[in-house]
């Protein structure tokens, strides 16, 4: 007999379960890996977006438009570190996207810089000789202490401008990339038939040097990091709440206590001895596990306002834990360890019709309902001993999203349901954030710098 293998967010359930139930297992073949990996035939394009399939994650493939994103023009006496900043956007956020392969600016065999933003001052064949199918031209106007932001998209092959639910304005400085994010966004709409997902934020925690552990927020492109927590403790499972206020579990006061952060302020909502952690709201109400002074944790429903518990969800001998809402509220997934090992079970709100949904494996952690409402992913450890993220449809059917890419942990799911993020040590430098498509096509290094990044939560 083998005990769990131990991720951090994992330990907090091995503790758990192994004080109170002793909880040991067997490594059994987890999951069909050839079967279960993501194949061609799974690559469906979206909307009307045409354009070249490339290789995106080992041997799958999946249909990327050519994009060509010539540098900003920086006009009347504007700043050419704005210039610099609109173009850097563009192309790191169309990459970003997954559904463009950005092409590389050194590939541009004529000077960009003799060209207008206009359609009449285009040569449209010089943009198709490259590979271009879309061409996005920018440029920037001082005007005071403002500046005109015209952004424009082309169709190549077409030879005009492509209209967007986007116009040009004028803006402070500081505004110029939420700006540029909002042309992206509606670039990306007009290919898919659904704005793109930039201005949206995640939370996330990251270890220091001296070994605590912040909870920060940032945008989704990296942009605007903010440091939530101020202590020098161990601060973890962030999630949001409305409003923008952010609930984590922090051992500042050397018990598991859940606190909330609300424009600036934080307060301890639940400090009752032993769990006080893995918060998910939904509707005004606040899912939790507690473990109400013993060591068995089960899932409550405590008041967002003041803590006290409304009513308790999960009563069984096994832990339940990391409580996730179905979109309408009228559903929990969790984690159960009553079949022996960690599986992902579903029950309504109220408790009641409690079942298991995952019958592959014996170590599934880290649920989170989809927004669409028709798939749960989650954290599995596979016969290798290695972590990788799954996705089950709610008759149990299992999807593999990642393979030999290293360790892969805790998804969550974009607002849309189109992207995931997720933290994982490939590469061998630590563990980072990274970006994905649902299907696990396409994959992309969100936080190029740095390492100790963990436990993302999506914004929505």
């Amino acid at each position: 007999m083998r005990p769990f293998a131990l991720s951090p967010r994992h330990r907090r359930f091995g503790r758990s379960a192994s004080a109170l139930l002793g909880i040991c297992l067997l490594l059994t073949p987890l999951y069909a890996s050839a079967q279960d990996a993501p194949t061609s035939a799974d690559s469906a394009t979206e909307g009307d977006l045409s354009g070249i399939e490339v290789e995106v994650s080992g041997s799958a493939r999946r249909t990327l438009l050519p994009v060509a994103v010539p540098d900003t023009q920086a006009l009347a006496g504007a700043d050419s570190a704005i210039a610099d900043e609109v173009e850097q956007t563009l192309r790191r956020n169309l990459d970003l996207a997954g559904y463009f392969r950005v092409l590389p600016v050194d590939s541009f065999f004529f000077d960009t810089h003799n060209e207008g933003v206009a359609a009449a001052d285009i040569n449209f064949s010089n943009w198709m000789n490259v590979g271009a199918q879309g061409l996005v031209k920018s440029s920037v106007r001082a005007e005071g202490d403002q500046i005109a932001l015209d952004l424009r998209l082309f169709s190549v092959d077409q030879g005009r401008q492509i209209s967007l639910n986007w116009s040009a304005s004028t803006l402070s400085p500081d505004d110029v990339r939420k700006e540029v994010n909002a042309f992206i966004n509606a670039v990306i709409e007009h290919y898919t038939g659904q704005p793109g997902f930039f201005g949206s934020r995640i939370a996330y925690s990251q270890r220091t040097r001296s070994g605590a552990k912040h909870i920060y927020v940032m945008n989704i492109d990296g942009s605007g990091v903010q440091r939530i927590t101020r202590n020098n403790a161990i601060n973890l499972l962030p999630s949001f709440g409305p409003g923008g206020a952010i609930y984590f579990t922090s051992y500042q006061d050397q018990n598991p206590d859940l606190w909330v952060w609300r424009g600036g302020r934080v307060s301890k909502l639940s400090s009752r001895s032993g769990q006080n952690s893995g918060a998910a709201f939904c509707g005004g109400k606040l899912a939790v596990t507690l473990s109400l002074g013993g060591d068995n944790t089960d899932v409550y429903l405590i008041s967002p306002e003041d803590g006290s518990v409304v009513q308790r969800l999960t009563d069984h001998w096994a832990i339940d834990v990391s409580p996730t809402w179905s979109p309408d509220c009228s559903r929990i997934a969790f984690v159960s360890g009553r079949s022996g090992g960690a599986h992902i079970y579903v029950m309504n709100a109220d408790g009641t019709e409690q079942r298991r949904l995952t019958f592959q494996g014996t170590y599934n952690t880290t649920p989170e309902w989809s927004p669409r409402g028709d798939r749960i992913v989650f954290s599995g450890r596979d016969e290798r001993n290695h972590y990788d993220i799954f996705s089950v449809d709610m008759q149990g059917n299992i999807e593999r999203l990642t393979q030999d890419q290293g360790n892969n942990f805790e998804p969550s799911y974009s607002p849309d349901g189109r992207y995931l993020v997720f933290t994982s040590d490939r590469g061998g430098q630590g563990k980072r954030l990274w970006l994905m498509s649902a299907d696990g096509l396409f994959q992309k290094l969100l936080t190029e710098e740095g390492s100790s990044y963990e436990e993302a939560a999506w914004e929505r």
